[in-house]
């Protein structure tokens, strides 16, 4: 399956790239393309070429907000108009949460913007449910 990465407003872009990267070398996700964006109204763009290129987007970043530049936000409400079958939350005892929405083929997986956080929630079960897949 192949899958991308969107840095939303992340700050420790490369060093939440390499903790990724491993992840999906050991999940056999097929990398296909990495994005940077600050911009909200950039940010839903980049999702939707992302879902162009694969069936599983990866996203770093945006989790801290609390205004309209929320990921959350932003896609609580394409979730809502898509009806997914699968929402969960990813508990990260480490820090901020992560999320997998899954709907048809399709998996979103919204990440922290820490290294260490992506790393605890990887290692978790999102390993077991990618490889499963």
């Amino acid at each position: 399956m192949n899958c991308s990465i969107i840095y939303y407003s992340a700050r420790k872009t490369s060093f939440c790239e390499k903790a990724l990267k491993k992840f999906l070398s050991e999940t056999g996700l097929n990398f296909v393309s990495a994005v940077f964006t600050t911009k909200k109204e950039a940010f839903g763009d980049a999702l939707i070429k992302a879902f162009e290129k694969g069936d599983a987007v990866f996203t770093v970043g945006g989790l801290e907000f609390e205004d309209s530049r929320s990921a959350r936000d932003i896609i609580s409400q394409a979730a809502a108009s898509s009806d997914p079958e699968l929402c969960r939350r990813l508990e990260n005892a480490q820090g901020d949460d992560g999320y997998l929405i899954r709907a048809g083929r399709q998996l979103l997986v919204m990440l922290p913007d820490e290294p260490e956080q992506i790393e605890a929630i990887t290692r978790g079960a999102l390993s077991a449910y990618i490889k499963a897949m």
